[in-house]
């Protein structure tokens, strides 16, 4: 198959990237950036665009897949309540991709959606089926996008799947959510200190398992909608902390919290995912940091790793 992988310089896009490849696909990765290029990737086909409709409809001929996980993430400078900053990354830019996908004959569209669909005011587990209200401005964008992938999906242009991604972690990402920092101050020895309260939970997924989602998603016998991808459980901050620890050699855990009982743990149930798509999980958590330990040896030097 020919793969067009948007945002495929991201965290999530080069994993997904060297895995299409080594299945034997053609991949095209395109954004926005002159430096699309990926660590290692010579074989990858790298095209930089302004995202335009007519350059979107010339880059897609001839291609089986687009896989879009371009977009905006939230960022602590966003305004609480202004959907604004999202509008063209996370849906203009989405429309165009799909108008021109279905110009091109593109047959199958797969959208990177987000938990931050869902919110509070969702029980536990978070099901497809839920009425969903956005976490936040960037949940409902999505939200949107989900949509507008649906009614493409519907009109028969093309088929369609939307998969909402829990928190992901793995080597490369970026450090704000929890779990990364403890990865990191794990890697540089310094104690993890777990503040707040350590029985909060965080639906967490390795990039390896996302990876695996969006492969069952373009299979061949893969059902198409919209499927929640997490962990199926939610990981408490304990846990999190206690797992980086036993992970990577000499770290030091430190509790300096209030645990109060009752914490939030909210996660997704993925029964959809393994029923219509073959998915499940494949890197539970101590796994998954074994894995991450590894990769970060390999990427630094015997000085680096001995230094704090």
């Amino acid at each position: 198959m020919k793969v067009v992988i948007t945002g495929a310089s991201g965290f999530i896009g080069r994993y997904l990237a060297t895995a299409l490849r080594g299945q034997g696909n053609t991949v095209v990765g395109v954004g926005r950036s002159e430096a699309v290029a990926l660590s290692g990737s010579t074989d990858l086909l790298q095209v930089h665009t302004d995202y335009s409709l007519p350059h979107l409809e010339s880059l897609l001929a001839q291609v089986d897949v687009v896989i879009h996980l371009a977009g905006r993430r939230s960022q602590r400078s966003d305004h609480l309540l202004s959907i604004t900053p999202f509008v063209e990354p996370n849906l203009s830019l989405l429309e165009r991709l799909l108008d021109a996908s279905a110009s091109a004959r593109v047959k199958k569209f797969v959208f990177a959606s987000t938990i931050a669909a869902y919110s509070q005011a969702n029980a536990v587990p978070y099901q497809e089926s839920d009425k969903v209200s956005g976490l936040n401005p960037y949940g409902w964008s999505k939200i949107a996008g989900e949509g507008l992938v649906d009614l493409w999906g519907r009109s028969g242009h093309m088929q369609t799947t939307s998969l909402r991604l829990a928190a992901g972690f793995g080597y490369g990402e970026r450090l704000s959510a929890v779990l990364m920092r403890f990865i990191d101050q794990a890697s540089r020895k310094e104690p993890l200190i777990v503040r707040g309260n350590r029985h909060v939970g965080v639906d967490q997924l390795y990039v390896k398992d996302i990876v695996g989602a969006f492969m069952a998603a373009i299979a061949p016998n893969a059902r198409n909608g919209l499927f929640n991808i997490g962990s199926g459980r939610a990981y408490r901050l304990e846990e999190m902390a206690l797992a980086v620890a036993n992970a990577f050699p000499d770290v030091e855990v430190r509790f300096e919290d209030d645990p109060a009982v009752g914490a939030a743990g909210p996660y997704m149930d993925t029964t959809a995912a393994s029923t219509g798509l073959g998915w499940c999980i494949e890197w539970p958590l101590e796994k998954a940091l074994a894995d991450v330990y590894d990769t970060w040896c390999a990427a630094t030097t015997p000085i680096k790793r001995g230094s704090k």
